[in-house]
């Protein structure tokens, strides 16, 4: 298991209607044309699984045998999330591994999340919080905070973006092409 860094407060860009923060910035300076271009072929050897809302493991647990998927599932049908903390080896000296180690605090279960064009996820709310990095993305890709009757829509400019996913949303994808974020677990 990796040494934990603790999450330093994000810069706060989004309240909800009853004051909650929900969207925090974290300036990070990820070359997006970099991790745009290794995700696409990693994407041509591992393909992201399910229908709509698609996704790849980029963190393993010990005695892992399904690296690229198992923590694909929902959080009920897998281990616990903090349990996915080791880099897949085969990631090793990778920029995607470069970005990962760059957060500011331990990150786990690091997954790339698509959202197909035309599609959206369920609404649900999360065990934790999770902190995105836009890979692929347009202005008809966004976060809808339901109960806090909010619209996020996040940039791809380098930064990864805290969003409060233990507040009720979904996100949902009105473009013709595919919705790619790097998304990753934090203990708030």
């Amino acid at each position: 298991m990796n040494d934990r860094k603790t999450m330093p407060e994000p810069e706060w860009i989004v309240r909800g209607a009853t004051g909650a923060p929900l969207v925090g910035r974290f300036p990070l300076g990820i070359d997006v044309e970099r991790l745009r271009a290794e995700t696409s072929g990693l994407l041509e050897k591992h393909p992201l699984i399910f229908e709509s809302t698609r996704q790849l493991a980029l963190q393993i647990r010990p005695g892992s045998t399904d690296p690229w998927y198992e923590s694909c599932y929902q959080e009920k049908d897998i281990a616990p999330e903090q349990e996915y903390d080791t880099l897949n080896p085969e990631l090793e000296g990778t920029y995607l591994a470069e970005v990962l180690a760059g957060f500011p605090f331990t990150v786990f279960r690091a997954r790339l999340l698509g959202v197909d064009p035309r599609h959206c996820y369920s609404v649900h709310r999360d065990a934790t919080p999770r902190v995105h990095v836009a890979i692929e993305t347009t202005e008809h890709a966004v976060f809808v905070f339901v109960d806090e009757n909010n619209v996020f829509r996040m940039p791809a400019d380098g930064d990864a973006y805290f969003v409060d996913t233990r507040h009720t949303h979904t996100a949902l994808n009105g473009a013709r092409d595919l919705r790619l974020h790097l998304v990753v677990g934090a203990a708030a």
